[in-house]
């Protein structure tokens, strides 16, 4: 996990309260030695932060849509 990845929370987190999240996605922000910054995405409020161990979070298993462009 580094900076600029997005990621998940893990099936079963350290945080019980976590679990009401795991359908949301993060991004990460910065990196330490045990724990990690993590921006949530698609919230109204784009500053809410949450800093966290960084095993309650694994990478994001997304989909990839590829777009075809129109030759006219």
């Amino acid at each position: 996990m580094k900076a600029g990845d997005i990621v998940e929370v893990v099936p079963n987190p350290d945080v019980e309260w976590m679990e009401r999240y795991a359908n949301r996605l993060f991004e990460v922000k910065e990196i330490y030695e045990r724990r990690c910054l993590v921006r949530m995405l698609n919230v109204s409020n784009n500053e809410r932060y949450w800093f966290s161990e960084i095993e309650n979070f694994q990478l994001a298993e997304l989909e990839i849509v590829e777009i075809e462009e129109d030759e006219t």
